[in-house]
């Protein structure tokens, strides 16, 4: 088994430009694919949407911020078909309009 230390050791024969390339490649590895639901996880969704609406109850719903996914946490005050967002308030205030196509998942609030 050969031990060197990789990358280290080229990167003193390297141009900046090259050793940032490989810094901004090495940080997109760690982004994760987004994938497209499936009709049944979208209809478990609306229906988690509905009776969040109905019984006032928070959620958590992950969705898409290129390239990474971020959290909102609160109450749903609305969820418009038509322009195909989902409004969110969160307990301190925060409003948030969440495309339906960057949901990433729904969860209960614990």
């Amino acid at each position: 088994m050969i031990r060197d230390r990789g990358r280290i050791k080229w990167t003193a024969m390297m141009l900046p430009e090259h050793v940032e390339q490989l810094r901004e490649w090495q940080k997109e590895d760690g982004y994760e694919v987004r994938r497209q639901p499936d009709e049944q996880q979208i209809e478990e969704w609306n229906l988690r949407i509905q009776e969040a609406l109905e019984t006032k109850e928070q959620l958590v719903v992950h969705y898409w911020r290129e390239p990474d996914v971020v959290c909102a946490k609160g109450f749903i005050q609305k969820a418009d078909v038509l322009e195909g967002v989902l409004q969110l308030q969160s307990p301190t205030g925060v409003a948030h309009r969440i495309p339906f196509v960057d949901i990433k998942s729904i969860s209960d609030f614990e």
